[in-house]
């Protein structure tokens, strides 16, 4: 028998300082704060007298059951280094109804007048979660814990990690990031040591690989080929190291990265079942500006209407509740699952096997990679990182031109998703940003249609950071709702407000257009405000020669004028396009897929990156 750590104790001073009003992610007590004081002489943290430090958190709960499943674990154990008199308890975390319920399984009590490793074996539970509190009866030292697990020696892999990261004009996050990873997880004594290597592929050429590069990171300047073309060029790099990695891990630059993400991405990977080995490791992103809140740890892509979006909803992962809820997704499946790059960790095997990414920029390319190698995903608690400007946000250009752009070709040339119409909601949303009078957002969307339409040799060809910046010019140019003249309300009013509209105002809204029809005495004069996102409701819309576009995440806004001779043009080309779409696309498609094996070569990426 071999044993491993699993997963560290996770304190306060083992992360970013942004995490310090985040308390109930780590550890709490009664009151809901940080139980702890720090003392930075010794290094430990004190739990003083009469408190109780509560695990029973996202970072600090053992999932019994997903070890249990994805490993071969003989039996685990809780070590703290720890010095005082106090008692732990451990608990089993379950629900049979709505509330969380718990079981004590473990009470001991301890008097350590010197420091030493207390080891407590926990309970072999089917239950999901495990927690302990830990009780000070006097002032106690904490220096820090984990979990173990014991291992046969046959069920303990050699792991390898390249980790690639990208960036583009985000010098401040990428600069923090690689701080963080030479002092806690390149340094010496760290357990990544010698198992992982760092690349930064630097698409702004900004940055100074002399002063950055060291035994286990490198910088490579790249020329700006978006996100693909970033994480491809460390995919190739990662193969071409002297000692070949067993898996590549791809990661953005705008994130916030604590280093247990990565201790524990190594300790799981070092341990899996071979049924679980090809499998993607799919990271949880939160978000930046909301921290508590997880957004995403696999999304899908909806059969129904084409939609990307996550398998879960948002979750306060402060609240144990929430917490609970996240495990009722375990080994949960959907067709059409994929993981996101933000923080996904592939298996070398796959991209050997089945090729590079398609060359896309951005957008698209995580999607189709994961649908393409259908691996299957692992996620564990504490695999994540804090995505900037990721959640709740809506470029236009991104989301209506380049999503839509991207989808059509990454269906066309590797097959994914081959009963999605990405075309029907193309054409669905055209008409709803006609009807709210965002024709440059209609226009968009057209694009979309006529670029993928032009075959597969114009888009190898393509310029993708120009024909971003040109599609980014149609965006509506939003300013601050304090700045609108003439509608000193704007800022009042809810843009997510709903307004029911009756059959027969229905019938009038699709029938007219949304009043392109009607003669203008049949329209209200007075402007009403509408959300600038995907939230449409047409009874806001309705019979209003003015709309004001919100967006509610950072107050600005865009007054939308009805203006006839864009909507008729716009909708002549819709015409077109979608009468030159129906008779060719099959043709189209077809050149797509021929084309795919040769955009997913090494050969054609080391061409296009200029290798």
């Amino acid at each position: 028998m071999q044993k491993l750590k699993i997963q560290n104790v996770v304190l306060p001073m083992d992360t970013d300082a942004n995490f310090m009003p985040y308390c109930e992610l780590i550890a709490k007590n009664a009151n809901y704060r940080s139980p702890f004081v720090y003392d930075c002489g010794q290094g430990c943290h004190i739990i003083p007298k009469y408190t109780t430090a509560d695990f029973m958190t996202y970072y600090n709960c053992f999932q019994a059951k997903r070890w249990k499943t994805y490993t071969n674990m003989q039996k685990a154990m809780l070590e703290l280094d720890i010095e005082g008199s106090f008692c732990i308890e451990i608990y089993e975390i379950f629900k049979n109804s709505d509330n969380v319920n718990f079981r004590l399984a473990v009470n001991k009590a301890y008097n350590e007048e010197q420091r030493r490793t207390v080891c407590i074996e926990l309970p072999d539970s089917d239950r999901e979660l495990l927690g302990f509190k830990l009780a000070a009866i006097n002032d106690t030292k904490l220096y820090s814990g984990c979990f173990t697990g014991e291992f046969e020696e046959s069920d303990v892999r050699s792991v390898k990690i390249s980790l690639v990261t990208t960036t583009f004009k985000k010098q401040p996050y990428i600069k923090n990031n690689i701080a963080m990873l030479k002092s806690k997880v390149l340094c010496e004594n760290s357990d990544l040591k010698g198992s992982i290597f760092v690349h930064v592929i630097d698409n702004e050429r900004a940055l100074d690989p002399e002063s950055y590069n060291c035994e286990d990171l490198k910088i490579y300047p790249n020329p700006n080929t978006g996100g693909a073309g970033g994480f491809t060029r460390g995919m190739i790099e990662a193969l071409a190291l002297p000692q070949k990695p067993t898996h590549v891990l791809l990661m953005d630059d705008d994130v916030m990265l604590t280093a247990e993400s990565l201790f524990r991405t190594y300790y799981l990977l070092r341990t899996l079942k071979d049924k679980y080995s090809e499998c993607f490791l799919s990271g949880a992103m939160f978000d930046y500006d909301i921290r508590e809140r997880q957004y995403e740890d696999v999304g899908y892509v909806r059969k129904s209407n084409g939609e990307y979006g996550p398998l879960k909803r948002a979750m306060d992962m402060r609240s144990l509740y929430e917490v609970v809820n996240n495990e009722k997704y375990f080994e949960q499946e959907m067709p059409y699952s994929y993981a996101g790059w933000w923080y996904c960790c592939i298996p070398a095997v796959h991209i050997e096997r089945n090729g590079l990414p398609l060359p896309v920029f951005v957008r698209g390319d995580d999607v189709e990679f994961s649908l393409r190698n259908n691996p299957g995903f692992i996620t564990l608690n504490g695999i994540c990182i804090w995505h900037v400007g990721f959640a709740g946000k809506f470029n236009a250009a991104m989301e209506l031109y380049q999503v839509h752009r991207n989808s059509f070709i990454i269906q066309a040339a590797s097959g994914i998703c081959p009963d999605v119409n990405f075309y029907k909601r193309i054409t669905t949303q055209f008409w709803k940003e006609i009807t709210r009078f965002a024709y440059g957002n209609a226009e968009l969307l057209l694009d979309s249609i006529d670029d993928f339409m032009k075959g597969p040799e114009w888009f190898v060809k393509l310029n993708g950071e120009q024909s971003l910046k040109e599609h980014a010019a149609k965006n509506e140019k939003m300013i601050p709702v304090s700045q609108l003249e003439g509608y000193p309300n704007a800022g009042k009013d809810d843009p997510h407000e709903y307004v029911k509209l009756g059959k027969f105002s229905k019938l009038i809204y699709m029938i007219t257009i949304n009043g392109h029809l009607l003669p203008g005495f049949m329209l209200r004069r007075y402007p009403t405000v509408i959300s600038y996102d995907w939230f449409f409701v047409p009874g806001k819309n309705f019979r209003r020669k003015t709309l004001i576009a919100v967006n509610s995440n950072d107050k600005t806004a865009f007054v939308r004028h009805m203006s006839r001779k864009r909507c008729f043009a716009l909708i002549k080309r819709y015409r077109k396009i979608t009468k030159n779409y129906k008779k060719n696309h099959k043709r189209i498609e077809q050149e797509y897929r021929n084309k795919f094996a040769e955009m997913t070569s090494f050969e054609f990426w080391k061409e296009y990156l200029g290798i």
